[in-house]
């Protein structure tokens, strides 16, 4: 699950952080409300509705710019970033939390080493991969809370 959270994670970030703010585009400085959007990108963001609320205007802004370039996206890869965005939407905040935190701290892992773990995780058998799991998530359990995993924190 967590190697699931980080790869969403990491796929709208770096979707994400390639896209300028564009107020020239129409996006409006204090952020579009749902309401304001047109029926496409209505369409092109509807797993992030009951969340747009609570979505920052920069958050608001870079997902509005998405759903503009949307369009112009081979079909396979509108259906990867519609999945994508569906998984998103499921985790719950702390899942995103987590999931952010562990996208900025693989930013200092070169990427052959990224390969090579990769590597070496997709070659352990389904009871390797699930003891693995079932560690981490007791290793978790034990924390004191941080700024990843505090209940406390919103978005």
């Amino acid at each position: 699950m967590s190697r699931r959270i980080f790869l969403v994670a990491a796929l709208l970030s770096l979707t994400l952080s390639q896209t300028p703010l564009c107020v020239a585009q129409g996006v409006l400085s204090n952020g579009p409300s749902w309401s304001s959007l047109t029926k496409t990108q209505k369409d092109t963001l509807a797993t992030l509705e009951e969340d747009w609320n609570s979505l920052s205007i920069e958050q608001r802004n870079k997902w509005v710019h998405l759903s503009n370039r949307y369009e112009k996206l081979p079909p396979a890869d509108r259906e990867l970033l519609k999945s994508r965005m569906s998984d998103w939407a499921k985790l719950s905040t702390s899942d995103r939390r987590v999931a952010r935190a562990n996208f900025i701290n693989s930013l200092n892992i070169p990427n052959d080493k990224k390969a090579e773990a990769w590597e070496a995780y997709r070659q352990l058998s389904p009871e390797e991969r699930k003891q693995l799991t079932e560690e981490a998530a007791e290793k978790n359990k034990t924390k004191k809370p941080s700024l990843v995993n505090s209940p406390s924190l919103k978005n």
